[in-house]
């Protein structure tokens, strides 16, 4: 399959390498998606270049934690009716080796979450970091249910994403 990794951390010109590797095959609890759109953020460049003194956590790292796609294989103990489930993936690469930039990721099957027909494969690509970030920065404390949340950077993803969970005024 088609991949994208790196064997050190550096700038993407110097570092990042494309071409074959072996399909990922889902172990107990895991589900292989195919990905059809992956997604990347700060935290996926931030491992790449060594910043906030992160190092190498694996000898070969294929990178970018959030994904979109669909279920094409599954491990032991997860329902095969999921084979061909449309899912969006999140934290793919985080305490892993093998992220969404390639054409597989394995993932365990809570991080594979059911996206809706009509949502896009690409728009739901971003959604795993930003939307885990917002939910953090608003419920850290707390329900805010009946409180006021003032969200600065509103525009951006995790500004979207906390104006979205900060209206529904609890946490799942």
């Amino acid at each position: 399959m088609r991949a994208a990794w790196y064997d050190r951390q550096g700038p993407a010109r110097e570092v990042l390498q494309v071409g074959e590797l072996p399909e990922p095959q889902p172990g107990a609890g895991e589900v292989r998606v195919r990905v059809s759109a992956s997604g990347i953020h700060v935290g996926d460049l931030g491992k790449r270049q060594g910043w906030w003194g992160s190092t190498m956590p694996f000898p070969r790292v294929v990178p970018h934690g959030d994904g979109a796609g669909v279920i094409d294989a599954v491990g032991s103990g997860v329902d095969p009716a999921r084979i061909g489930e449309r899912v969006w993936v999140y934290l793919a690469q985080s305490y892993r080796p093998f992220g969404t930039a390639a054409e597989y990721t394995v993932v365990p099957a809570r991080h594979a979450v059911s996206l809706p027909a009509l949502v896009p494969y690409e728009q739901a690509a971003g959604l795993g970091i930003p939307g885990i970030t917002a939910h953090r920065a608003i419920f850290a404390d707390g329900p805010v249910t009946g409180q006021r949340v003032l969200v600065t950077g509103a525009l951006g993803a995790v500004g979207r994403a906390a104006l979205a969970v900060a209206r529904r005024g609890a946490p799942p």
